[in-house]
């Protein structure tokens, strides 16, 4: 963490508008001497000789992953790059990407953001767009949107709400979770607020899922010509001792394991690759994980190194010369400062 960083936040709160213009200003100077940005939620390095390349990742932590492949990318220096993930879990399941292409009027929608804290661009179709530039980073430029990243493990997970009276979709997410939990809880309008306006609809079917994701992979093609990638989803539990799931009513797993199938199957239809987590992920062992989609740094490692290889046969990047396997040298993941450059 830079001193000014250190600086702003004695006297204002982290992640303010006023520290982010700051932080944008100081890599939009860095950008600019030819220096790199690495932050947890992009990487962006001017180096290199021919057209920008941008990579955009939407989905929860796991389709974050994608960011560490930038720092491998810039190794080449053969573009300069921009590898951004842009969309958390709350605002990334399939029918909410699929609401964006045709949003709800803002009229009816201020409310509903300001009461839940959504973010400004949450109905808006920022995955269908030819170009993007990483949040409050303007001084960087814009790059094309060359690929993008997608995950079905938001479609596997997150429970979804309807406006009883507008029809308009919502993940709430942990909201509630943003200030401090006495005032949470001491203000109980708006959890009734909630409740009046909005009732659930669960999480999605798989059938429900995969038209989704054909329209979306069909409609980032016509709005930018991107190559699209779709990380499948790891269909074991980190840490479960179960051994039979004859009692169980549709476990997690068998569901996460139906979507895997379901994805190669619209994969080899609409000819798009699958970035092969699951399989990754058990190949390390999966001890160390947290839960389905936060990854161990190996694992991270391998992630970026097999998107890198997608990328190659799709001739975005050169293709790697070195041994399947092994470490470009300083290619270490190095601990990245949440909120550092």
């Amino acid at each position: 963490m830079s001193r000014l960083t250190r600086t702003m936040r004695k006297v204002i709160s982290q992640d303010s508008s006023v520290e982010q213009r700051a932080r944008g200003l100081r890599n939009m100077l860095r950008f600019r001497l030819g220096r790199p940005i690495t932050r947890r939620d992009f990487y962006a390095s001017p180096q290199g000789e021919g057209s920008r390349l941008g990579i955009m990742a939407v989905g929860g932590c796991d389709a974050g992953t994608a960011v560490g492949a930038g720092p491998m990318l810039a190794r080449s220096r053969h573009r300069p790059v921009c590898v951004a993930w842009i969309g958390r879990a709350p605002e990334t399941r399939s029918d909410l990407l699929v609401q964006t292409l045709n949003p709800p009027d803002p009229a009816l929608t201020r409310e509903v953001s300001e009461k839940l804290g959504l973010d400004p661009d949450y109905f808006s179709p920022r995955l269908f767009v030819p170009d993007f530039t990483p949040p409050s980073q303007g001084g960087i430029g814009r790059f094309p949107v060359e690929a993008v990243v997608l995950s079905i493990s938001t479609d596997t997970s997150r429970t979804l709400y309807r406006h009883r009276e507008h029809g308009f979709l919502v993940d709430p997410g942990g909201w509630w979770l943003a200030g401090e939990m006495g005032e949470v809880l001491a203000d109980k309008t708006i959890v009734k607020w909630f409740a009046e306006n909005f009732e659930k609809i669960g999480r999605i079917s798989l059938e429900d899922s995969m038209s989704n994701f054909e329209r979306i992979v069909n409609e980032v093609r016509r709005a930018s010509g991107a190559h699209v990638v779709v990380m499948n989803v790891l269909s074991v539990d980190p840490g479960s001792a179960a051994l039979d799931y004859k009692f169980s009513n549709s476990p997690n797993r068998v569901r996460r394991r139906e979507f895997n199938i379901a994805l190669a199957e619209l994969a080899d239809r609409l000819g798009f690759p699958v970035l092969d987590v699951d399989r990754i992920a058990k190949s390390t062992g999966i001890a160390g994980q947290a839960d389905f989609v936060h990854y161990t740094p190996d694992q991270k490692r391998l992630i970026s190194q097999d998107l890198i290889r997608i990328l190659s046969a799709a001739g975005l990047v050169p293709e790697r010369q070195r041994r399947p396997g092994s470490r470009d040298r300083g290619e270490r993941s190095r601990p990245v400062e949440r909120g550092a450059d």
